[in-house]
Formats: structure tokens, sequence, C-alpha cells
């Protein structure tokens, strides 16, 4: 937030000060006793400043010569507002600055007044000195006039009761690009532009009834050019106190004048761009909040807040009152407490946080499910100067995923339940058909009638197998394996002649590496394993092409690889290929649920290896299973 100037003038007197002696050693002092005076003169603009201090302050127009000069004032301008503008950065108030301009031009007048006044007075006793000393040969002071030669500000002497010009200095002459012999015996109101000639008369009436007036006005160059000035008339008096003639002090406020419109222009530009960001930032369909640093007052919000909130939002003036007037909460339903705002995290840590879930409450009881970013807003030297924080609605989406997830869970349980209910009457038929099959009275016919159904029975317990295992694996956190010592060429073996035997008219070879074959395995489930491996390259590849099984020993574990020469499975296949209910391409005599494939990931995963596919139209189609041993392996 920005700091007032006046108060900055107060409690960085010292900050101000060694700037101030690092470029002007020796007035320090000084220096401070007028920011004091130009701080006391922001805070009652009508307060008047002390003859006492006037003629203090004027040390700060002594040139090196001893003659009076603008430039202590101008850098006592510029060192003031250039270390309040790095303090308060872009929020720097354009009114502030015009109370300070006026605070120090006041003060510089009654500065300038007093330095004249010195001036007259020491040049009036000079002048009696030099008329007591008879007969000495030193020359008389030079005329007062020659004190303002070199000063930078504008002087005209006047007289006590009309306007007229009778002593002027080159500075004014300078300003009004004419000589300094044609300015005198001019009136002042020549000086000035006819459309500021009108208040002239006024200024001059407020004179008389104080010792100084000030006021702006256009004067005119010789060329019929423009340009504003700060005039400052005061009168000039005898050691009596009777008024002896008008001083008027005239500073070319020219490139206040720019600065300041050039302010203003900067200051117009930056609203239309403000009044553009705001807009934009009202179509947007999420909420988005930019607040200063380090206080957290609100800079920018957009309308989507108070869509998001269910209520009208209340701007924040500090982080503090945002947990007060909107309460969010964590994911899981937990209050978030100040310092771990997303806003205040960027304000305060710079911590950058990118769709990070939240939740709000509404007024209306129902409860908003929030995606947060935020994000801190740094100046090019790095500091923190804002945080931003968008917020998006996804309650329709987490709403959506929580349909999806209970029906996925109900499916699946449904499977559960129907697959294990199938199983007793699958098993009547099963034993009816053995049954029946092994009796000597059923005709042949007849015999090959409960043959086809004894083979569907085992399809159908097969497919309920699967099943199973696929809700169990799905319900229960994967497929249990159950380890123990035994040797993976057996389990391999018994598979390829099961397989051989339901599958006689193809050929099918086994071949292991040499080395140790022995582990900890769940043979029952690599059984199934293989026999899916192996059904699945029978079912895919061509008639006539053998299925090669292959062991090899790596030591801490073993590969198993299943190879056919069948058509190359598609590219977009591939990354689904382990996915549940899905079946390759081609034709498929004996299609199944889609389940053995995934089913074998499973059991692979759960001895802790992994499983591997490379298809090409040369090499043919290879599934590549690393099994570690187990604990219970001997060392190889």
């Amino acid at each position: 937030m920005t700091q007032p100037l006046a108060d900055f003038l107060f409690e960085c007197r010292n900050v101000l000060q060694d700037a101030w002696l690092h470029e002007a050693p020796g007035s320090g002092d000084v220096f401070a006793r007028v920011l004091d005076a130009v701080a006391a003169r922001m805070a009652n603009p009508g307060a008047q400043v002390s003859e006492e201090f006037a003629r203090e302050a004027a040390l700060l127009l002594r040139g090196p010569d001893g003659r009076p000069v603008v430039a202590g004032y101008r850098r006592l301008r510029q060192t003031v507002l250039r270390l309040w503008r790095e303090r308060s950065g872009a929020d720097a108030e354009p009114a502030e600055e015009e109370g300070f301009h006026a605070a120090v031009d006041a003060v510089e007048e009654a500065a300038l007044e007093a330095y004249v006044q010195g001036r007259l007075v020491s040049e009036r006793e000079a002048e009696d000195a030099s008329a007591g000393q008879e007969g000495s040969d030193e020359p008389g002071p030079r005329h007062w006039e020659d004190i303002f030669l070199h000063l930078g500000v504008g002087v005209g002497v006047m007289g006590p009761e009309d306007t007229t010009l009778v002593s002027t200095n080159p500075a004014l002459a300078r300003m009004h690009g004419q000589p300094t012999e044609s300015l005198k015996g001019l009136r002042l109101e020549d000086l000035v532009a006819p459309e500021s000639r009108g208040a002239l008369p006024r200024h001059m009436a407020a004179v008389g009834s104080k010792l100084s007036h000030e006021y702006e006005a256009l004067h005119l160059r010789r060329d019929g050019s423009r340009f504003p000035a700060f005039v400052h008339v005061t009168s000039l008096r005898d050691a009596t106190g009777r008024r002896v003639g008008r001083a008027a002090t005239v500073l070319d406020i020219t490139g206040r004048r720019q600065a300041e419109t050039e302010r203003q222009r900067l200051l117009a530009t930056i609203e239309a761009e403000r009044s553009r960001l705001s807009a934009v930032l009202d179509q947007l369909p999420a909420g988005v909040l930019i607040a200063e640093a380090p206080s957290g007052r609100l800079l920018l919000g957009n309308r989507a807040l108070e869509s998001l909130l269910g209520h009208p939002f209340r701007p924040p003036s500090s982080v503090a009152d945002y947990d007060a007037a909107h309460q969010m909460f964590s994911a899981d339903s937990q209050l978030l407490p100040e310092d771990a705002w997303p806003m205040a995290r960027a304000l305060r840590t710079g911590e950058t946080r990118t769709a990070e879930p939240f939740q709000v409450r509404r007024p209306d009881g129902t409860t908003a499910h929030l995606l947060g970013s935020s994000a801190p807003v740094r100046d090019a030297s790095g500091n923190i100067v804002a945080g931003v924080v968008t917020l998006v609605d996804v309650t329709e989406r987490r709403r959506a995923e929580e349909t999806a997830r209970e029906a996925a869970l109900f499916g699946e349980r449904f499977i559960a339940i129907v697959s294990h209910d199938l199983r007793n009457p699958l098993n009547a038929i099963q034993l009816s058909a053995t049954k029946l099959l092994h009796g000597d009275a059923l005709p042949e016919r007849d015999r090959k009638a409960v043959s086809r159904i004894a083979r569907s029975g085992e399809r159908m317990a097969r497919m309920i197998s699967e099943l199973l295992d696929f809700t169990r694996s799905r319900l229960g956190g994967g497929i249990p394996i159950e380890r123990v010592p035994g040797d993976l060429r057996a389990v391999v073996r018994q598979a390829v002649d099961e397989l051989e035997a339901a599958w006689p008219e193809r050929s099918l070879t086994f071949q292991s590496g040499p080395g140790l074959y022995e582990g900890a395995w769940d043979a029952d489930r690599l059984l199934q394993v293989v026999s899916n491996l192996g059904g699945n390259a029978l079912q895919y590849s061509p008639p006539d092409s053998p299925i090669r099984f292959t062991l090899t020993d790596l030591g801490e574990q073993v590969v198993l690889e299943v190879h056919n020469s069948g058509t190359p499975i598609p590219p977009d296949v591939l990354p689904h290929l382990f996915n549940p209910f899905r079946r390759g391409g081609g034709v498929n005599p004996h299609g199944g649920l889609g389940l053995g494939l995934y089913i074998v990931e499973q059991v692979v995963k759960g001895h802790g290896g992994r499983i591997e596919v490379r298809s090409r139209a040369l090499e043919g189609t290879v599934f590549r299973v690393l099994l570690p041993r187990g604990a219970s392996a001997p060392a190889p």
C-alpha cells in the first residue's frame, strides 16, 4: 500500500538525509530542517513559514560564489520523489506529488524572500559603513541588482503602489525572451498572456493585505509563445516597516506541467488497460483474483467469483480477511487456515500451484469443488508485487466422475455376484456331462452332443474364472499370489502339454536354456499366464505356423517368451492390449471375454515382474515376461 508522502518525509528523514549528503556534503542539517517544514506545510497547506526558518532555509539558495541558485531546491525535489517512488512503485499518487511541489514552492519562495531581504539589509549597512569612512579609497558595494546576476529564478522589483518594473534580473529577461534593459519600465501585466491578465489585479490587491501572495499564470514571451509560471509576490519594507516596493519571483513550471501532463496521460493509459483487462476477466468462465503484495488488498476480481462462491464477492483488504469472508476447505473437507490459502502462499512465499483441488461451502448448503492455480507476480528485480489466483468450478465434472465410479463399482460387484452364482449350476452341468460320457449306454450320436456340452461347459468355466479374477483384481487390490518354491520349467511344460491336447493339429515347441529355474512362484497362476499367452498365440496365427515357448535364466530373474508368426498387432492396438474386455483384431473362432491378457498382466505384476510386447511383420509377435525369482529362490 502507498505510504503518504508527508509521512514518508517524517519517517524516512535519515534515509533522505544520507542520500542528500552523498550528493551535497555539509548541508545535511539544513536539508533535514527543510524536509520538516515541507512535511508540515503538506499537512497544513495554510501554515505560514516563519521568518527565522526562512533565513535558515535560504542557505540552500547559496551558490559556490555566494550568489543565489535554485539547484539546491531542484535537487531536493528530485531526491525525495525518487526515493518515494522507489518505495511506492506504480501506486504513487499524483495528488501527493502536487501537494509536495506546492509545499516546496512555498518554502523556496519564503527562503528567496528572506535571502533578498537579508541582502538588502547587508547592502544598506555596507553603504552606511562606506559613507562613514572618509577618505577611503575602497570602492562602494555593487548595486543590489548585481546580486541576482546569476540567479536562475526570475526576479522583478516594482514600486510600492503600481506594477511598473523598476529593476529586473537577467533570468527574468531570458524567461520572457527579451533583453534585460527592455523590461525596465514595463508593467508586470505586460509580461502576462492576455488570457491571464484579468486575474492580475486581484493578485496584486492580495499583496496589500498580507506579507506575500503566490499564484500561477500564463506568461508571454517576446515571440508570442506562452509558458506557465509560478509567481510569488512579496512586499519590501524598510527598517520602520514601511513598504518601499514589491518583488515578484517567477518560476517557469513548463517542465512540471509537462511532467504532470505525461503523468496524467500514463494514468489514463493505465486505467484504459485496466478497464480492458477487467472486461476480459469478466468474460472468463474461471474466477480470477489479483491482489497486491504483501497486504493482499484486492486489485482486480471478475464476475465469475460470485457464481463460484454462491454469493456476492466481498473484496478483501488484507490476507486476514479471506478466511473470514470466504471459507475454503481442502479436498478432504479440512478447513484451510489463513496461511494455507493459495493467495497467501503466492504473496508471502512466492509459491506456485497448478490445479490444486479445493472445496467451498455455499450459503445454500451446497459444496462447490474447485481447482485453484496460484502464482506470484514479480517485478524486474524479482520482488513479489502481486499474486494471481484462478479458480475453476469442476463440481459437475466431479459429480459425473463419482457417478461413473459408482456405476463401474456396481457393475464389477454385479459381475462378481453373477459369476459366483453361476458356478454351482455350471458344476452340475459339467458333472452330469462327464457322468454320461463315462457311461456305456449312451448312443454315439448322443455322445457327440454331450461332448459338445462338456466342452462348452469348460469354456464357460474358464470365462467365469476370468470374470472372478477380474472382479477380484478390481475390488480386492489385485489378484492374490501365493508363492511356493518350485521349478518354472515344470509349469511351462504342463501348460504346453495341455495346449497340445486342446490343439492337436498345431505345432508347439518348448525350449529352456542352460541355468537354474527354481524360485518362489504361484504355479497355478503362472500356469494361467502360459496358457493364456499360448492360447492367444494359437488364436491369432496361421494354422501351419509353430508356436515357440522359450525360458531363459538371467540370474535374479527368469524370462519367458511366447512367439508366433501371425499378422502383426496394429500400432494403435498395442497401447491398449492389456485393457480388460478388449480383444485383438482379426478373426477369432475361439473368442472370449477379452480378459485373458489383462489377467496375464495382473498375475505378472503380482509376482513383481513385467510383460513386454513387440510385433513386426518379419519377426512376428513376441510376448516377453520377466519374473523375479522371489524371496525363497536359491542363489544362481
